[in-house]
């Protein structure tokens, strides 16, 4: 299994985080390649949407484990490319702040993954760090 994933604390509650996941149109603030997003039905396990990034098709996506003011982990098919894409996002409780992480996961349909696989998993997760900074920068100013 490969991943990569990015943390860091933000001076804020696991709750006051948490609304910039729980409301999909905050992802707004946060995913600056994000052209569109809807989700149908509540912000639970088991609810799917649909995303559509700068540059690529309508993907669905469903939230296949969501734990309220601690994690989520939400799942995309890549169209056509025998692959999903898997993106975890936990916050733990550290004081008075919070740590807020996200993972990248790839699971192939098909075989092992390859290099190639590995360095298009490495492009989708390129621009974590800088949606985890705007999470932060918003968060913190409310």
């Amino acid at each position: 299994m490969t991943e990569f994933s990015f943390q860091t604390e933000i001076n804020a509650s696991p709750e006051k985080i948490w609304e910039m996941y729980a409301n999909v149109t905050n992802r707004f603030k946060w995913e600056f390649d994000l052209e569109q997003i809807s989700l149908e039905g509540e912000f639970v396990t088991g609810s799917s949407g649909q995303i559509k990034l700068g540059g690529q098709p309508e993907m669905t996506f469903t939230l296949t484990s969501v734990i309220p003011h601690k994690e989520f982990w939400d799942r995309t098919v890549v169209p056509d490319a025998g692959i999903a894409v898997c993106f975890g996002h936990t916050l733990t409780k550290n004081g008075d702040k919070t740590l807020i992480k996200h993972i990248a996961k790839m699971e192939k349909m098909d075989g092992e993954l390859s290099e190639e696989d590995i360095m298009l998993l490495s492009q989708i997760f390129q621009d974590t760090p800088q949606a985890i900074l705007a999470i932060k920068k918003v968060v913190e100013a409310e």
